[in-house]
C-alpha cells in the first residue's frame, strides 16, 4: 500500500498497531489544526486495488455511512471519508487509551482478568452501545423510521476501546452488515474467529443479534476468568472448540457470581441461539439487577487508572474503529 502523508483535508501522522492485511490506522489532524497539537482523529486507510477490491470499497463506504448515521457516546464518530490513490479512507474520533485486548494481556503470553465490578462496568457500556447499533433507524422517503438491521459481527477485545478517562467504546464496524450493504459484499467469515457464535462458524444457522450477544458473552467470560475462551492452534481447531463448547461443564463455569450475572453468561454462551437473550436490552436489564453493577463510578475510575498505567507501557494507544 502506498505511503500517504495526507488524505482529503487531513494530515497523517504516526501509525497505530492495528494493521491488517489490507488496512492500516494512523493518527491524523485536520489541515486547519496548528502544527504540533495533539491528534484528534485517526484515519483508517484500506487498500482497494487488486482482487476483491470492489467488496472492500463497498464495506469501507458502508462503515463510513454507518458512523455518519450513528450518534452515541459509546461509538466513535465518523468525520470524513473518500477514495484517493487506490485507497479508501475513513476519518474517525481518536480514542486516547488502549483496546481491551491490551488490558487482558492478549498481546502477551500472560493473559489476565479484571476485577468483577470493572468487568461488569465494561460489559454494561459495551451492551449499551450494541443496543443502540442494533436498533439504529433512519427516515425513509416518506419520513417514517426504518430499521437499519445492523449486526456488528466482529465484537472482540481488540475492537473494544477504553479511554484514559474510563470510557468504553465499540469500534470497527468494517465487518458489520445492515440494510445498506448489498449481501454479495457481506462476507460470511468476516470477523475474529475466536469470538464468532457457533451458528456462524458452522454455517448452520441464521446470523442475528443473538450472534453478537454470544461474542459479548465470550468477552465477559474472558474478563472474569483471566484466560482465553477459544484459543487453539489454528482456525479449524478454534471452530471445533466453539462448536463443542458447553458452558455447563465444570471447567467452563465461573463460580461465585450473582444469579443475574451467572444467567447472562449461561444463556448467551448457549450453542443454541434460540436460548440466548433476544437482544442487548435484555442483557442491560439483567445487568442493572446484578449486585456487581452497584459500583459503576468507582469501576470507571479504576478502569481509567488501568488504562493510564497501560499507556505508559507499550503497546499504547489504539484507534477509533
Amino acid at each position: 500500500m502506498e505511503e500517504q502523508r495526507r488524505v482529503g483535508s487531513y494530515r497523517l501522522g504516526r501509525p497505530l498497531p492495528t494493521v491488517t492485511h489490507h488496512s492500516r490506522v494512523v493518527l491524523a489532524n485536520h489541515e486547519d489544526d496548528e502544527e504540533g497539537v495533539p491528534p484528534r482523529f485517526v484515519a483508517k486507510i484500506t487498500d482497494v486495488t487488486g482482487k476483491g477490491a470492489k467488496g472492500r470499497v463497498a464495506r469501507c463506504e458502508h462503515e463510513a455511512r454507518l458512523l455518519r448515521a450513528f450518534n452515541h457516546p459509546g461509538i466513535p464518530s465518523g468525520h470524513a471519508d473518500g477514495v484517493e490513490r487506490g485507497a479508501c479512507y475513513l476519518i474517525m474520533d481518536y480514542v486516547q487509551g488502549v483496546d481491551l485486548a491490551t488490558l487482558l494481556g492478549h498481546h502477551t503470553d500472560e493473559p489476565r482478568g479484571l476485577a468483577r465490578e470493572v468487568a461488569v462496568y465494561i460489559l454494561a457500556q459495551l451492551a449499551d452501545a450494541l443496543y443502540y447499533a442494533h436498533g439504529a433507524e433512519v427516515a425513509d422517503d416518506a419520513g417514517n423510521a426504518q430499521s437499519l438491521d445492523v449486526l456488528h459481527r466482529d465484537i472482540c477485545p481488540a475492537n473494544v476501546l477504553v479511554s484514559s478517562e474510563g470510557d468504553v467504546l465499540l469500534g470497527d464496524f468494517g465487518s458489520s452488515i445492515s440494510s445498506w450493504l448489498q449481501p454479495q459484499f457481506a462476507g460470511k467469515q468476516a470477523g475474529h474467529v475466536a469470538y464468532m457464535a457457533p451458528e456462524r462458524v458452522t454455517g448452520t444457522g441464521e446470523v442475528s443479534q443473538r450472534s453478537d450477544l454470544f461474542s459479548v458473552a465470550v468477552i465477559l467470560w474472558e474478563m472474569l476468568q483471566g484466560r482465553r475462551c477459544f484459543r487453539a492452534e489454528d482456525d479449524l481447531k478454534t471452530v471445533d472448540a466453539i462448536s463443542l463448547f458447553d458452558i455447563s461443564h465444570a471447567s467452563r463455569r465461573v463460580t461465585g457470581l450473582s444469579p443475574k450475572l451467572s444467567e447472562i453468561l449461561r444463556k448467551n454462551l448457549d450453542r443454541d441461539p434460540s436460548r440466548r437473550y433476544t437482544g442487548a436490552y435484555q442483557m442491560l436489564q439483567r445487568l442493572a439487577q446484578a449486585p456487581e453493577a452497584g459500583k459503576a463510578e468507582q469501576s470507571r475510575l479504576a478502569l481509567a487508572d488501568m488504562v493510564q498505567a497501560a499507556t505508559r507501557t507499550p503497546p499504547g494507544a489504539t484507534a477509533g474503529g
